[in-house]
């Protein structure tokens, strides 16, 4: 049995050991960190041919050496043209079809040539298929912005169309977040608005999103609000390919949400939306309590006045 209160013994020269163990473990991490971060810059020098100066002889001339790095680039752009043709030949079908501007056209090879990730081929291979069908489809601007985009902004773009909707007579596409309304009787005399807001945040749609979005000119900063919602007229909200009316349940009711560009609906055309069942769900839920929403197959979310 242990004897109580018994001090406890510290053995200096252990715990120097120890710490020299842990100081080497620590040291040799870092030094795998640091081989491995020059083994992983070495491998991209090499796939882009500009190892050279990463080696104790150089085997060719500079000359050669750009100009085959050159050709390398020229046969990967060729490749992704190639692979953006056979993409849309694949999505392509009956649709009666056009001639694109030629202008348009040698602009597009110009600007797809450069794109390298499957995602992005798919997506420019959709524009080509769009313009063959109805040319005009896609402005020069959107394609320009295109160009630039990066595959994480390709892919917020896809999740704010996700949850995109429409509603009233305006056909541009609107991310909702919330909406306020007055207090009942004389309350509302006294006390501002109710206001109930949706977290897009909880749906995939950080605000970091929202933000990259907005710099990229693809949704309007500002965040804004529709005009008075009165009843008894009711109003479409169309969104996962399904539609809504709805009828407000009291006077002096307004929608908060953030509208997309002009270029942020072409691009949004193009990109699509992904069913997002728990998104829509959520969103008649919160607009319920403001609402009395009818889905288009003639059910009655909520009746609550």
């Amino acid at each position: 049995m242990a004897e109580p209160n018994k001090p406890v013994v510290i053995d200096a020269e252990s715990v120097e050991k120890e710490n020299s163990k842990r100081g080497d473990k620590s040291q040799s991490q870092q030094e795998s960190h640091i081989k491995s971060s020059q083994h992983r810059l070495a491998a991209i020098a090499a796939s882009h041919h500009i190892d050279a100066k990463l080696h104790d002889i150089e085997h060719d001339t500079l000359t050669s050496r750009a100009a085959f790095r050159q050709l390398e680039i020229k046969q990967k752009q060729q490749e992704n043209l190639e692979q953006v043709i056979k993409t849309c030949h694949d999505l392509c079908h009956d649709e009666t079809a056009s001639s694109p501007d030629p202008d348009w056209l040698y602009r597009f090879f110009e600007m797809a040539k450069n794109t390298y990730g499957a995602g992005m081929q798919n997506l420019w291979a959709r524009i080509l298929k769009q313009e063959i069908i109805k040319p005009g489809s896609t402005s020069l601007k959107a394609l320009s912005l295109l160009e630039t985009m990066t595959q994480r902004e390709a892919q917020a773009l896809q999740r704010a169309c996700a949850l995109a909707c429409t509603f009233g007579s305006d056909s541009s596409n609107k991310l909702i977040t919330g909406f306020r309304k007055p207090e009942d009787g004389m309350k509302r005399y006294f006390k501002p608005d109710i206001a109930e807001r949706l977290a897009l945040g909880n749906f995939k749609l950080p605000f970091t999103d929202l933000m990259l979005l907005m710099d990229l000119g693809l949704i309007l900063r500002t965040e804004l609000e529709s005009g008075l919602l009165e009843p008894p007229a009711s109003f479409p909200l169309l969104g996962q390919n399904k539609t809504f009316m709805l009828t407000p349940l009291k006077k002096g009711i307004r929608i908060y949400y953030y509208r997309f560009s002009p270029t942020g609906n072409e691009l949004a055309k193009l990109v699509g939306q992904k069913a997002h069942p728990e998104y829509i769900d959520a969103l008649m839920v919160l607009l319920s309590k403001a609402f009395n929403v009818e889905s288009d197959v003639g059910s009655t979310v909520n009746e609550k006045a």
